[in-house]
């Protein structure tokens, strides 16, 4: 038997240890490298998008919705045009002002 035979393994042993080591930061430095990308492409999409409803908006188109994340957990969105959009929010307005008369006219009766 080889006295040098448990030394050859150890050093195997440990070559094949560095490699792996070697190999794992290599794949978590281009792990890192993929979700930076995926990072700035998710923005550039959002920047996109603020733009386009900008220029949309200006010519009173209604604007374009966000897909969500996970389309089956989530009920779409209806898309609704600016005049829609203006009618709901005087809606609104108009019951809180209702609800604030009502507030006050019971708080001077009582």
């Amino acid at each position: 038997m080889d006295p040098n035979f448990p030394m050859l393994e150890r050093i195997t042993d440990w070559l094949s240890r560095l490699r792996q080591g070697m190999r794992s930061r290599y794949v978590r430095m281009l792990e890192a490298e993929i979700e930076r990308g995926r990072a700035e492409v998710e923005r550039l999409r959002a920047e996109n998008r603020a733009l386009l409803n900008s220029v949309l908006g200006t010519a009173g188109v209604p604007p374009i919705e966000t897909p969500p994340a996970h389309p089956a957990q989530i009920a779409p969105i209806r898309r609704r045009s600016w005049p829609q959009i203006a009618r709901a929010r005087e809606i609104e307005a108009a019951r809180e002002a209702a609800e604030r008369e009502r507030k006050r006219e019971a708080s001077g009766a009582g």
